[in-house]
């Protein structure tokens, strides 16, 4: 049933009457509701509520419970009040005020076709007020006083509620107060056509806290005052990697547009870093608020209830009108995995191209479909120089091909010299460098360029800049994009299949084109994409043997998913992935009656390095030189519950990292 369906009968509902369904989304139904008391019966509200399969996940109803209870104590001007809610029929819902007027989407989109932007007295209007709204929710405590931590998570326009008053209230914050596994899942669902108020956290999946929202404001803030979002992308991939690392596209229309004073809030709310933010949502409101007094704007509600009278259209209010001032308008559908529609009950593939190789010695393969081949380049088994034909059409060679030279990696694998782009500036074995100890060489002298790692017929490439890791290719199937998601169970293999026979039409990009068959959502999809680039680079400090060649200057010219861990993060997590617990046994066997000292000048320092407490306090009592056994022992007495294990841990990192040394 669409959100406008007119043939929704009343229903009873507890002690409403649901009138017509707003629409469902991946975590709930939506209807305008009235109250079923007669006396009552002018009052209109938006009845959430929840799909039953949500509220049948562990513990769900009493966390929701909780949270609803918690919700109807909210108290203030800018925050869309919860009246009532509990539980009918075994499903959890919410009862929500009803704000007569538009949403902050509603006026932006229609100001937009007019070819207008809000006048800078209303922009500030509403977004002090909105950080007026923020700030209640960020402080909020429990009877015992102690912060509740609620973060917002999903601050945007349709989330901005106008009354024709002029009034500013923050909505849709229910679900921000629930946190579980579940509702994290069906939240990033959601959450596709508003991926451009996420903040860089958000998207690197990290713990959040209120300044995640004021990354958001600072978004806001920008589109009401030019008109368009700060942040492009060609593909939600794209764009999530421009939100990722804070590539903004708004310099020149701020110039024009935006007294510096104002331009300098702003880019401290878009900061990459949340510590580099605004300190709170009342901290950047009074700051907004003392810019608009200094220049002699004057805030109030009057100017922008006008302008929502004159944006209003017939349906907006009342009783005809499908209320999503009220609420996020939901997707009609979730995202996610969806069943393909067949015509006649019978699968159907689709057209998909066939190519045949002719390689140098004059062999010719059976024809192959578009993954197929893209493997074999990977692989290193069809070369640049070697000849492709598509469809039966003349055979042309690879590199002028370019659906198919995005996918050559930069150098063959050879295991008896480096062909590519020249001779190496560094290069040696890993018998005699360790992984760890060739990263934290190119760290150490913030080298830009193109690492590459063999061992037998398995080659990886990593780029780097300034001494940080940026992106990592192999010509392992296993490290596909596609295989990595099967064996993570984020796709099944039918689903994978489809989706590399579609990619033609997709450019050859996997992620887009899982995407645009809405098997996976743009978010969750973004962070395997990380966590793969991410295992590719760790799963080198395993290897035991092999040789290294390093290329300074070489850069990654294909279009790639750059890696946001720095190079300490990666060196920390790479060395302890370096060695198995048995290994760093045996290990220690060797290092036991040896003297460890402190290192008179690492480089890089302590300070450089992601140290956990344990590993700092090991540091710290490395401060003179003592057998390593005997430090153990101490460190055993001083920190009992750290246990032999991590302790050993610790001094291998310490170790590692030239944080301390042998002296013996």
């Amino acid at each position: 049933m669409s959100a406008r369906d007119n043939r929704f009968e009343p229903t009873p509902f507890g002690n409403y009457t649901l009138l017509r369904r707003i629409g469902q989304g991946g975590m709930s139904e939506v209807f305008l509701a009235r109250p079923l008391d007669p006396r009552r019966y002018h009052e209109r509200y938006a009845l959430k509520r929840l799909l039953p399969e949500l509220a049948r996940a562990p513990n769900f109803i009493q966390l929701f419970d909780q949270e609803r209870a918690l919700a109807e104590r909210l108290e203030h001007p800018n925050v869309v009040r919860v009246v009532d809610g509990g539980m009918v029929e075994d499903r959890c819902f919410m009862v929500i005020e009803y704000v007569e007027g538009l949403d902050g989407w509603k006026v932006t989109r229609r100001l937009a076709r007019q070819i207008e932007t809000l006048p800078l007295d209303q922009v500030l209007w509403i977004v002090t007020q909105a950080l007026s709204g923020l700030a209640y929710l960020h402080e909020l405590r429990d009877e015992q006083g102690r912060p509740l931590g609620i973060v917002h998570r999903d601050v945007s326009p349709s989330n901005i509620l106008i009354s024709r008053q002029g009034e500013v209230k923050v909505g849709d914050f229910g679900i921000a107060l629930i946190s579980s596994a579940e509702v994290e899942q069906q939240r990033r669902q959601r959450l596709r056509g508003k991926i451009r108020y996420l903040s860089p956290e958000q998207i690197r999946n990290q713990p959040l806290d209120a300044r995640s929202d004021l990354f958001a404001v600072g978004v806001l803030l920008a589109e009401l005052i030019i008109g368009r979002t700060p942040f492009r992308g060609q593909t939600d991939i794209a764009l999530l990697l421009n939100i990722r690392d804070v590539r903004l596209h708004l310099a020149e229309d701020l110039d024009e547009r935006t007294p510096a004073e104002l331009r300098e809030i702003l880019m401290q709310a878009l900061a990459r870093d949340p510590r580099d933010r605004p300190a709170s949502a009342a901290a950047m409101r009074d700051r907004l608020l003392a810019f608009a007094a200094a220049t002699g704007l004057r805030l109030g509600p009057a100017p922008l209830a006008a302008t929502v009278e004159r944006l209003l259209r017939p349906g907006d209010i009342g009783d005809e009108d499908v209320l999503r001032d009220t609420l996020t308008p939901w997707a009609h559908e979730p995202v996610g995995p969806r069943a393909i529609q067949v015509a006649g009950g019978k699968p159907t593939e689709p057209p998909v191209a066939r190519y045949r190789v002719r390689w140098a010695d004059g062999r010719e393969s059976a024809d192959l479909s578009y993954a197929e081949i893209v493997e074999q380049l990977l692989g290193g088994q069809i070369a640049a120089t070697d000849e492709v034909s598509v469809d039966g059409a003349a055979f042309r060679p690879v590199n002028a091909l370019p659906d198919l030279l995005r996918h050559l990696p930069l150098l063959t694998p050879t295991t008896t010299r480096i062909d590519g782009p020249g001779v190496p500036d560094r290069h040696g074995l890993f018998q005699d460098d360790s992984v760890a100890g060739v990263f934290l060489l190119l760290a150490r002298h913030r080298e830009t360029g193109l690492l590459v790692a063999d061992a037998g017929s398995v080659r990886k490439e990593v780029y780097l800049v300034d001494g940080h890791p940026t992106y990592a290719s192999s010509n392992l199937g296993s490290e596909l994009l596609g295989e990595y998601l099967v064996r993570k169970g984020v796709l099944h293999r039918g689903e994978l299949e489809m989706a590399l026979a579609m990619l033609p039409r997709y450019e050859g990009h996997l992620g887009d084109t899982l995407v645009a068959l809405e098997l996976i959502d743009p978010l969750t999809l973004f962070s395997h994409i990380t966590d793969q680039v991410r295992e590719k680079v760790l799963e080198l400090y395993g290897w035991p043997a092999g040789s290294w060649s390093f290329f300074r200057g070489v850069v990654c010219d294909k279009r790639v998913f750059p890696l946001s861990s720095s190079a300490p993060e990666l060196l920390h997590a790479g060395i302890h992935r370096s060695r198995s617990d048995a290994q760093i046994e045996a290990w220690w066997t060797g290092l036991e009656e040896r003297t460890l000292a402190p290192a008179p000048a690492a480089d890089p320092p302590a300070e450089w390095w992601p140290l956990t407490e344990i590993e700092r306090q090991v540091l710290a009592a490395l401060d003179r030189p003592q057998r390593a056994v005997d430090a153990l022992r101490r460190l055993l007495a001083r920190m009992p519950q750290a246990g032999r294990s991590a302790l050993l841990r610790a001094l291998h990192l310490l170790l590692a990292a030239g944080l301390a040394q042998q002296t013996d």
